[in-house]
C-alpha cells in the first residue's frame, strides 16, 4: 500500500504539488465531522487511487481488526455519556480509511529521495524535513514487517477470529521490528553527523 510506483499516473507531478494535495486531505479527513462529507472524501480518495492504478486494496481490509478493537473501546466506556455513538463509531472508521488513503495515496505517488531533495531545494530545517522523509521511506517497511507477520501468525494458526489474541499476536512484534529499524536509523544519523556527512 505505502510502496512507490513510478509508474503512477501522479508520479511526474512536482513534489509541491502532490505535498498540497496529502495536506489538504488529512486535514479535511480531519475536520469533517458529518458521515456524508467523510463518504464524499472518501470516494474522492478512492477515485484518486483508481486513476493511479493503485492496485492494493485489499491491504486496507487489514484495518478492520484494529477499528473493531476501537468500535469495541468507544461502546465500552461512553455509553451512557450521551453522545451518539452510532454516528460516532461510523465517522471514525471512515476518517481512519480516509487518513491511510491519503496517506497511502501520497506514499504510493510520491518517491522518499524526491520528497528530500525537495525539501533540501526549500532549505528547511532538518527537524522538519528528516522525520518526514524517515516516515515515508519506512512505511513500506513497516507494511511489508506486517505482512510477514501476518503470514506467520497465520500459519501457526492464529487469526481474527480471536480478535485480540489475533491483535496481540501482530502487534507486539511489529513493534519490536519497528523499533529495531528506529533504533538502526538513529545510530546511522548519529554516525553521519559524527563524520561531518550530509544527510
Amino acid at each position: 500500500m505505502f510502496q512507490y510506483n513510478g509508474k503512477s499516473f501522479f508520479s511526474r507531478a512536482p513534489e509541491s504539488l502532490k505535498i498540497i494535495a496529502f495536506a489538504f486531505f488529512f486535514a479535511l479527513a480531519i475536520v469533517l465531522n458529518s458521515v456524508q462529507a467523510q463518504l464524499l472524501l472518501f470516494a474522492a480518495l478512492l477515485f484518486l487511487l483508481v486513476i493511479a492504478k493503485f492496485d492494493s486494496f485489499k491491504s486496507f481490509f487489514g484495518l478492520v481488526p484494529f477499528l473493531l478493537l476501537a468500535d469495541f473501546s468507544f461502546w465500552f466506556f461512553l455509553q451512557g455519556t450521551g453522545i451518539n455513538l452510532v454516528q460516532l463509531v461510523v465517522v471514525s472508521n471512515i476518517r481512519v480509511f480516509n487518513l491511510v488513503m491519503a496517506t497511502g495515496f501520497f506514499a504510493f505517488s510520491t518517491d522518499a529521495f524526491a520528497l528530500a531533495k525537495f525539501f533540501k531545494k526549500l532549505k528547511m530545517p532538518e527537524v522538519v524535513s528528516l522525520p518526514v522523509f524517515a516516515l515515508f521511506r519506512f512505511l513500506p517497511e513497516i507494511e511489508k514487517d506486517f505482512l510477514e507477520i501476518r503470514d506467520i501468525q497465520k500459519l501457526r494458526g492464529i487469526t481474527p477470529k480471536k480478535p485480540l489474541h489475533y491483535l496481540k499476536s501482530i502487534l507486539v512484534p511489529l513493534f519490536i521490528t519497528a523499533l529495531q529499524k528506529s533504533d538502526e536509523l538513529a545510530i546511522a544519523y548519529y554516525l553521519r553527523k559524527k563524520n561531518g556527512r550530509e544527510i
